[in-house]
Formats: C-alpha cells, sequence, structure tokens
C-alpha cells in the first residue's frame, strides 16, 4: 500500500494526472486548457537538469568538500547507508549512492585515522543489513568500521551515531553523506546535541558547468534530480510536523 501511494504522490505522477484530468475535460476548453499547459510546463521546467541543481542547492548549502578536509576534531565520521537491492540469484547489493557515501567516508578515515560508522538497518525486513551488505560490498572488515544494523530512516540513524558518540567520547561526528542528504542528516544529528561537519560524498560540479547546453534540456536526469530535492524538502517539513527536528537544527 505504501509503495503504490508513495507512486501517485511522487514526481512526475501528479503531473501526469493533471495533464490527463485537462485531456479527459476537454469540452470544457478554459479548464482543459489550464490544466495541460500548468502540467506540462511544470513536466518541462522540472526535467531541466539546471533546475534540479538549483532546488537541490540549499539542501546542501552547509557541505564541505572532501578536498578542503584536511584535519578534525570529530570523534568519528558517520555514513547512513542508501537503500539496497536483490538481483535474481537472491544476493544483496547497495545503491549506487550507498558506495559513494562509504568510499568518501573510507578515505576520510584512512587520512583522518578517525572511526568509520556505517549505519543503516533492515527497514522493510530484509534478511540483511544494509550496512552488513555495503561493508562487504567495498571490503570493509568489522574491524575496519563500526556496524550500526538497526536504524530503518535518517532519524533513527541520529539516534544511533548519538549513542555511538557517547561510547566513543565525543559530541562532533563528521558526517559524509548526498548533497541532497545533508541538511535533514545533519538536522537529526543536531537534534541529538551533537555538534556536525557534512561533507559531500560525490565531488561537487565547476560553475562553469552552469553554462552547458545540456542543463538547459529537458531529460531524465534532470527530472530525478528534481524528484529527489521537493521528496527531500516533503520529508524535512514530515520530520518539523513530527517534533523530530526544529527549524534551528537545519542551520549549520
Amino acid at each position: 500500500m505504501r509503495a503504490v501511494l508513495e507512486l501517485f504522490i511522487a514526481i512526475p505522477t501528479p503531473l501526469i494526472l493533471i495533464v490527463a484530468l485537462g485531456l479527459a475535460f476537454w469540452r470544457r476548453e478554459r479548464l482543459s486548457f489550464t490544466l495541460v499547459t500548468v502540467g506540462t510546463a511544470l513536466l518541462v521546467v522540472l526535467s531541466l537538469p539546471v533546475v534540479g541543481r538549483f532546488l537541490g542547492g540549499p539542501l546542501a548549502a552547509e557541505a564541505t568538500s572532501i578536498l578542503d578536509i584536511t584535519a578534525s576534531n570529530s570523534a568519528a565520521i558517520l555514513v547512513p547507508t542508501a537503500g539496497m537491492f536483490q538481483d535474481s540469484n537472491g544476493d544483496w547489493w547497495s545503491t549506487a549512492a550507498g558506495i559513494e557515501r562509504a568510499v568518501t567516508g573510507q578515505r576520510l578515515s584512512e587520512r583522518l585515522n578517525l572511526p568509520l560508522i556505517l549505519s543503516g538497518g533492515a527497514p522493510r525486513g530484509e534478511s540483511e543489513s544494509e550496512a552488513k551488505v555495503l561493508a562487504t560490498q567495498i571490503g570493509l572488515s568489522d574491524i575496519e568500521v563500526i556496524l550500526e544494523k538497526e536504524a530503518k530512516n535518517t532519524y533513527e540513524t541520529g539516534e544511533a551515531a548519538a549513542r555511538i558518540l557517547s561510547v566513543l567520547g565525543g559530541d562532533h561526528v563528521m558526517l559524509v553523506t548526498s548533497p541532497i542528504h545533508i541538511a535533514r542528516m545533519a538536522a537529526c544529528l543536531r537534534q541529538k546535541g551533537l555538534q556536525v561537519t557534512s561533507v559531500e560524498a560525490i565531488a561537487p560540479r565547476s560553475k562553469s558547468d552552469l553554462g552547458s547546453v545540456t542543463d538547459f534540456l529537458p531529460s531524465a536526469r534532470g527530472m530525478a534530480r528534481s524528484r529527489s530535492a521537493i521528496h527531500e524538502y516533503l520529508a524535512i517539513l514530515f520530520y518539523l510536523a513530527q517534533g523530530y527536528i526544529e527549524i534551528s537544527d537545519l542551520a549549520s
């Protein structure tokens, strides 16, 4: 049921339904024209890569590039997982985003000589935790990483990280996650009383790339970026409504 609901509320499905509704009311010319025009315009605009990057910019505003990290007073490096999938043979694999996060965290852990925490449980009752799958996939042993296997979402990852940091004896954590996920994850950590240094899991693009022609051409990549950003804004609003975080936690 949840998967069906998410399908209908996730961009671009609502916009396609608006266009379809406009076509269905074709006899009511003004209403039909308005619905088709609005739905089509939003589909085109949200498919532009430059729009997706614009929407995602504020979510990663506090992020630091891995290239700029030379020292840290953090007690550990935290890497939240990013989902997994099962292949036809029944084997579990981490998503590309999860691998990007973990590899970046591993590099920082080695460079700064800090403990590495991979956090991710089995949110849908999978037979393996996301943390274990990700660690195995990139070749990390139990000696090289702290596996947190219970957290099922961003909020629970913040709770788990606070417990681990209290054992390690620190209140400053270095967060490594996808740029679009930084604002919500960092807010959850601050809500638990932790200081946060946020690092992008992927290298930021050059500002000169904004002028490329492909940034202004509709594409599936552009729609995916816009969809992810809108999903993240809705998730932040949900967390605020539930009291998981406060507005002040979103400030770096």
